[in-house]
């Protein structure tokens, strides 16, 4: 393994290592085996499959709203870390940056706007993260599969 795959494999086990510190410590090992046998099927699986109403896990269904509290917990606890160790400034640059591998539009503002309860200033993120300068994941995830970067 070079030094670009060390360096990007270093930066996701810390952010992971933050997910896995919302899981109840007595379930921690089991999720972690599970999710690696799930991967493995994936990678070994990778194409299309397509599911039909019969197909859907009934308990997957019943524990949706559970799912998403979860997902909550996680994203509350990581934006916490960034906040209590960043000034409010510099959470608000790693918070607003862009994330070219996110799922949607890739901007965090975009999916709080609107909520209740949250008044978004769109222009002042934008502005914040135009002032960003280079993604230090996108360069170690660019070094990694030896792409040049800025």
């Amino acid at each position: 393994m070079n030094t670009a795959d060390e360096r990007l494999i270093a930066v996701w086990f810390k952010a992971m290592e933050n997910v896995l510190f919302c899981l109840p410590p007595a379930v921690r090992l089991e999720v972690l085996h599970r999710l690696t046998a799930s991967e493995i099927e994936r990678c070994e699986n990778d194409h299309v499959q397509l599911i039909s109403p019969v197909d859907f896990d009934r308990a997957s269904l019943q524990n949706w709203h559970a799912v998403k509290e979860a997902a909550s917990l996680i994203v509350q606890v990581l934006v916490r870390s960034i906040t209590n160790n960043h000034s409010p400034n510099d959470a608000a640059k790693v918070l607003f940056r862009e994330h070219p591998r996110g799922t949607g539009s890739g901007w965090l503002p975009d999916y709080l706007d609107g909520l209740p309860g949250i008044t978004v200033d769109l222009k002042r993120c934008e502005t914040i993260s135009a002032s960003n300068g280079a993604s230090k994941l996108a360069r170690a995830t660019l070094e990694q599969v030896g792409e040049p970067h800025e």
